[in-house]
């Protein structure tokens, strides 16, 4: 917990410069190149295929190129929720107050450290005034809200807010009904975590600046920026509140009093993009049939997402679902933010889960599916390879004990399910987890059977046990046996359309112990 802690507080205060890419390098050699037997009149070349990237191989040899993963770690800065206090040290009037400590604040998911500055310091009469923030990824001009620029507290009434009405503001609301209203963290809430939830939600929807809290609660500044986070990382639809919140604090009882929505749009261009958002949701639960189960569901919005948005972190909403569904370009908030709403449209129960992949922050999903919990990544589906484009399905509906080993989940004021259960991984459903090499050779040889019919070009086994994966892969692309080139000619005869069996690339993953390699048709 201290190192989570350690992690998420340097970040927040010290994370200036830029980190490393996207891609994930775990320091992998090259394997020594063999000479091995001609056939015909060339000799064949094995190539290391990594999931976004190929690198070609000299004559006769076997190359193991690096490993490459998605994750959002090119920011240069987290995105935190920024907040404005009052000092209860009415001897430093001047004091403004940043939490860059809030407990459970994804680093992958956010930009904005920049403090805010008052524009009147805290006076007597505990009158707070609270500017704009000045970070340059909101532009505050383009919001088109009524920002109040203060909140009266008095230690005669107890710290009230000010009286004055809001504006009337038509509500914004989905087409049609989403099956599932408040994500599963809401569920898990206890009753002033509920309270506070519940009061920003009235107040984003009838898009309004001020948060009114009641003193009875006894709302502490910790309170409501967990809860705020939540909403932010699991209110999907709420593509338009900002990262940027600011709240008052009672300076006698030290509990927040009311607090501040920021929106990154105006309202007319938040209805201009639910719009967009709309068609594009409509097009693609459109695409369901009758016969379809959740699985069958779930299979759909991943194979979509993945096919249909590109993995890119310039992009300026790639984080929410307006990036995916309208720009189709996201990183991982994108992808498991778009993929949560999909399935609540259709009642299948899902949850965003924060954390670091291979020591980089990284969001993903758990989903529901015949009442048993499962991990499901689209961000490592979607592939970029000179080989060409296809899904990734290493990541999909797996158990936390493929996972234990290369992520880290950050802790939450709720505790996330269990996922034991594999009934739903594309491996088990499709007959494709290898129990011996025997099995390992009869799968990969029907696959290019099946594939050639209609040209797929990959083929890939799940290894049931490390040791089968080890074995398998030294047999198949180590350079004592290269067995891949033999299974590839030898079953050459019975291919519906021919390939070249003189270059065969291959990618293998360590963690999911899943073998895939690509057939190259010969037009």
């Amino acid at each position: 917990m201290n190192k989570f802690k350690q992690i998420i507080f340097t970040a927040a205060i010290l994370f200036t410069a830029a980190v490393t890419s996207g891609c994930r390098d775990d320091g992998r050699l090259p394997d020594e190149g063999l000479p091995m037997p001609a056939t015909g009149a060339s000799s064949p070349t094995v190539s290391y295929e990594t999931e976004e990237t190929t690198e070609s191989t000299a004559p006769v040899t076997i190359v193991t190129t690096e490993k490459t993963k998605r994750t959002a770690a090119s920011e240069t800065t987290p995105e935190l929720a920024t907040t404005t206090t009052m000092s209860s040290d009415q001897s430093a009037e001047s004091e403004v107050s940043t939490v860059p400590d809030v407990p459970n604040v994804p680093i992958s998911e956010f930009t904005s450290t920049t403090a805010l500055e008052p524009s009147a310091s805290v006076s007597e009469t505990t009158t707070v005034t609270a500017s704009s923030s000045s970070d340059k990824s909101t532009d505050s001009s383009s919001s088109g809200t009524d920002k109040k620029s203060e909140s009266v507290l008095s230690k005669e009434s107890d710290s009230t807010v000010d009286d004055e009405e809001e504006p009337e503001y038509e509500v914004v609301k989905l087409s049609g009904e989403r099956e599932i209203e408040r994500p599963y963290s809401y569920n898990q809430l206890n009753e002033k975590q509920l309270y506070i939830y519940d009061a920003i939600i009235t107040a984003v929807e009838h898009y309004n600046t001020n948060v009114p809290i009641s003193t009875l609660m006894e709302v502490k500044a910790e309170d409501y920026c967990e809860v705020y986070q939540q909403i932010y990382n699991d209110e999907h639809s709420l593509f338009y509140i900002d990262t940027k919140m600011q709240y008052a604090v009672n300076s006698a009882t030290k509990h927040i009093a009311s607090a501040v929505i920021f929106y990154k749009y105006s309202e007319a261009e938040t209805l201009k993009m639910q719009k967009e958002i709309d068609a594009e949701t409509d097009k693609i639960i459109g695409m369901i049939t009758p016969e379809m189960t959740d699985y069958d569901k779930v299979k759909l919005f991943y194979d979509y997402l993945a096919e249909n948005v590109v993995y890119d972190e310039s992009a300026k909403n790639c984080r929410d679902i307006y990036g995916v569904f309208a720009d189709k370009r996201a990183i991982c908030g994108g992808y498991s933010k778009a993929f949560s709403y999909l399935c609540d449209k259709v009642g299948i129960e899902t949850i965003t889960v924060t954390g670091d992949a291979d020591g980089q922050p990284h969001m993903w999903n758990m989903v529901k599916i015949d009442g048993q919990w499962y991990n499901i990544d689209v961000t490592y589906a979607v592939t970029d390879s000179v080989v060409g484009s296809y899904v990734r399905y290493d990541y999909f509906c797996v158990p936390d004990e493929m996972l234990s080993s290369t992520r880290t989940v950050y802790p939450q004021i709720y505790s996330y399910p269990k996922a034991i259960s594999e009934d739903c991984s594309y491996y088990v459903k499709n007959g494709l987890v290898a129990d011996s090499w025997d099995d390992v050779r009869q799968m990969i040889k029907n696959q290019i059977i099946k594939c050639s019919q209609n040209k797929e070009m990959v083929i890939q086994v799940k290894c049931s046990n490390r040791e089968l994966y080890e074995d398998a892969t030294a047999r198949l692309f180590g350079a004592a046996e290269k067995q891949a080139i033999g299974i590839f000619e030898e079953t050459l005869s019975e291919a519906a359309n021919k390939y070249d069996c003189n270059a065969i690339n291959y990618s293998q993953d360590d963690t999911s112990m899943v073998i895939k390699l690509f057939l190259k048709y010969i037009d």
